[in-house]
């Protein structure tokens, strides 16, 4: 569309943003675009998504005694899990942000998260983590999937 047809032909211009994006070319060459809120705020989060990602990636890149707290970034809260969980993190949320990149429900990725929080919770707890160690190689019994 150009910019004249936001007053000639408003109501299609509306319509095909509703539908999913319309682009604009302004006079001056600049290329707009309206879209849906949500359809932005969607964007949005799997972009912050992503890039919180690659921070934790980063991180793990690291060797495990020069990590920061700080270079996990949005996820600092996996610091004290030990390195397979936050490698089988970073595989689990990968994997979910493409599936929900692709079209899937945006709350998987916070479904997600929060079961790797409460384990981090758990893991960060003494008496919890201690159990947990005693246990690691001990088979897992009485779970219903």
């Amino acid at each position: 569309y150009q910019a004249t047809d936001l007053v000639r032909n408003h109501r299609q211009v509306v319509d095909d943003a509703r539908a999913g994006i319309a682009v604009i070319r302004d006079k001056d060459g600049t290329t707009l675009v309206m879209t849906t809120a949500s359809l932005l705020e969607r964007a949005q989060e799997i972009g912050a998504a992503a890039v919180a990602l690659v921070q934790v990636s980063q991180a793990l890149a690291e060797p495990a005694d020069q990590r920061t707290t700080s270079a996990f970034g949005d996820f600092a809260w996996l610091r004290p899990l030990p390195e397979d969980a936050q490698r089988r993190f970073l595989a689990e949320m990968t994997d979910r942000l493409l599936v929900v990149a692709s079209g899937g429900r945006l709350d998987q990725l916070a479904e997600l998260v929060g079961d790797w929080l409460a384990t981090a919770e758990a893991w960060g707890n003494a008496d919890t983590r201690e159990a947990l160690l005693a246990n690691e190689s001990a088979p897992i019994r009485d779970v219903e999937l």
